[in-house]
């Protein structure tokens, strides 16, 4: 009997699928967030009021911003209180709304409609597979990290070279690695549901912040089909 099958007869199918629930649900509360904040800022023309005001300077303050979040966001969850870690989910969740209301002048509302169904698609089926299978996607925890730190490093040199930034071989690369992600924290979810056995602080917190990696594999993946939808609007 796997490791797996052993954890579902001993704490119950039941059990992990309503812990999985509250994650998704938190998952999903920061996505309506972030979507009605990007919308709210868009309507009126928000963000262009703050960088007439802030300039270059204020889009490096929300980078950092959303930094700090992150940090915050992995720090102390076996002890803090499960209501502000919930707060700087809610924060980071309204900052990205706040960057991403850009992306409606850039692509237009048909195309993100579009990408956003399609990552959907994509994001919930691996997140099925993740949740289903009985092999260890830890095992491949290393070529996941080396591929996201090879997206990474190509980012930043496409920075530099027009011909790889106008490629979309970042953005196929960039859905194949966060797709893997996805799996694989839909599995440390599972995990962490077996050795927590769903209660305290600690799982509480687990939730949230599993509920946050999800949440960054979604709009990562949103992203890059995004760009490769574009790419193909504009051709």
């Amino acid at each position: 009997m796997s490791e797996y099958n052993y954890n579902e007869s001993t704490y119950g199918v039941s059990g992990v699928n309503a812990y999985i629930t509250k994650v998704f649900t938190k998952m999903g509360l920061g996505l309506l967030v972030t979507a009605l904040v990007a919308f709210i800022t868009e309507y009126f023309g928000l963000y262009y009021r703050y960088y007439m005001m802030t300039g270059g300077i204020g889009t490096i303050l929300l980078v950092f911003v959303q930094f700090g979040l992150c940090i915050s966001m992995g720090r102390n969850l076996a002890d803090r209180d499960t209501r502000t870690t919930n707060l700087l989910f809610m924060c980071y969740a309204a900052v990205t709304g706040f960057t991403f209301s850009t992306l409606f002048a850039v692509y237009g509302t048909g195309t993100l409609v579009g990408a956003f169904a399609f990552t959907s698609v994509l994001f919930f089926s691996m997140a099925i597979i993740g949740h289903t299978t009985n092999v260890d996607i830890s095992r491949f925890s290393g070529l996941l990290m080396g591929g996201l730190i090879a997206l990474l490093i190509t980012t930043v040199v496409s920075m530099f070279i027009p011909a790889l930034r106008s490629s979309l071989l970042i953005s196929y690369l960039g859905i194949i690695v966060f797709l893997g992600l996805t799996a694989w924290d839909m599995q440390r979810i599972k995990q962490i549901y077996y050795q927590t056995g769903g209660y305290g602080t600690a799982a509480e917190n687990l939730a949230v912040y599993g509920a946050f990696e999800l949440y960054l594999d979604f709009l990562n993946i949103f992203l890059y089909v995004l760009r490769i939808l574009g790419t193909s609007r504009d051709n």
